[in-house]
């Protein structure tokens, strides 16, 4: 039970949100803060990016609402396939959402949705085999513009380092 809680914690301070999701369309719901790109660039930029973030994930910091938990990710997967970001915990558990990469917009911006219907924007840092994503918290949507979890803020910073092997 006790993991269950840890799981569930880490998926509140992760998103930093209730979950995120498609409009009925089918397409993404709209962010504040998006800049325009050309298409072209802005798509190949994506791909690139959502490409290198594919496989499997371990958190090595996070940090909620300016709260560091050292423990966070124990026991817990993140997975990268196409663009759904999946958590899987030790005993099975499983969550899957939806994310869309705006790498034109500096920083880059991520924006996260899964069953809910509320879009979580984000930014998002790729080098090597280390990604940081901070992503705005409650009910904020407003995107963050520094990689940082200040006490107050209900942003959640994540830094994830790829699994090899």
């Amino acid at each position: 039970m006790r993991n269950w809680y840890r799981w569930a914690f880490l998926m509140l301070a992760g998103l930093s949100a209730a979950g995120c999701s498609r409009t009925h369309s089918g397409e993404a719901p709209a962010v504040q803060g998006q800049a325009l790109a050309t298409p072209i660039d802005a798509n190949e930029m994506a791909r690139n990016d959502l490409e290198q973030l594919q496989g499997a994930w371990r958190i090595e910091r996070l940090v909620w609402d300016g709260v560091s938990d050292p423990n966070a990710g124990v026991g817990v997967t993140y997975l990268f396939e196409g663009d759904k970001f999946i958590m899987l915990d030790r005993d099975g558990n499983r969550r899957e959402e939806t994310i869309r990469l705006l790498p034109s917009q500096t920083p880059k911006a991520i924006d996260c949705w899964g069953e809910a219907g509320r879009a979580v924007p984000g930014i998002y840092s790729l080098e090597l085999d280390t990604l940081t994503w901070c992503a705005a918290g409650g009910s904020d949507k407003q995107r963050p513009t520094a990689f940082e979890s200040m006490p107050g803020s209900r942003q959640s910073l994540m830094v994830f380092r790829r699994e090899r092997g």
